[in-house]
């Protein structure tokens, strides 16, 4: 079988740009929504999104610059410190793309959108109202990549979660099937949470197992 090979220090930004997003797949996506020091709502999708730390809850999403200079989205954060990341679900996948257009920094993406907000609990920033799944997050740090290519690092702490009750199983966990979350593919491709199946973990002895593993 043939191979091709790609060294990441031959080919250019949108190459390396490429290969990631078509193979880091799939890619949840945060869709976040801040404000400015103004006053001003934004809300923008990023598939760059993982966990940090489970305890602390700690989340990061990586911000591109644009024209070399920081997106809004970024800018907000650091400037008013509160966020709130949404989970993107079926029903709400073309909302969340038309949210990704160009919008000059005065613009409501939420009102071109058509979307409605409600007050979030503990931070500035508006969540989307009826959303399934609304994260309110607290801005820890920033780190920065790249040079002529800038990436921002956003890496904040959730201080409070709203789910929908009737995605709730034993008050505990949130049900995968009924969330019906999207992910992010390459290019402009995305994919549904169509199939789903279930593997145990392992079992691990007692005296083997790491003490921060959870355990069966």
């Amino acid at each position: 079988m043939n191979y091709r090979t790609f060294d990441s220090a031959e080919i250019d930004h949108q190459q390396t740009y490429r290969m990631l997003i078509g193979s880091i797949v799939p890619r949840p996506i945060a869709w976040v929504s801040t404000i400015s020091a103004d006053g001003v709502p934004n809300l923008a999708p990023f598939s760059f999104f993982t966990m940090v730390s489970h305890y602390p809850p700690m989340v990061s999403i990586s911000v591109g610059e644009r024209e070399h200079r920081m997106k809004d989205t970024a800018r907000n954060i650091v400037d008013t410190k509160g966020y709130v990341i949404h989970t993107v679900v079926n029903g709400w996948e073309e909302k969340m793309n038309a949210s990704s257009a160009n919008f000059e920094p005065d613009e409501d993406e939420f009102a071109a959108a058509g979307l409605d907000t409600v007050p979030s609990d503990v931070v500035g920033a508006p969540r989307l109202a009826n959303a399934p799944v609304a994260m309110e997050c607290q801005f820890d740090r920033l780190i920065d990549f790249g040079d002529e290519w800038v990436t921002h690092l956003v890496i904040g702490r959730i201080l409070r979660w709203h789910v929908r009750e009737d995605l709730m199983l034993e008050d505990k966990y949130i049900d995968p099937y009924k969330l019906a979350p999207v992910g992010r593919l390459g290019g402009p491709r995305y994919c549904r949470t169509q199939e789903i199946f279930e593997m145990p973990a392992p079992y691990v002895q007692p005296d083997k197992a790491h003490p921060n593993d959870p355990q069966p």
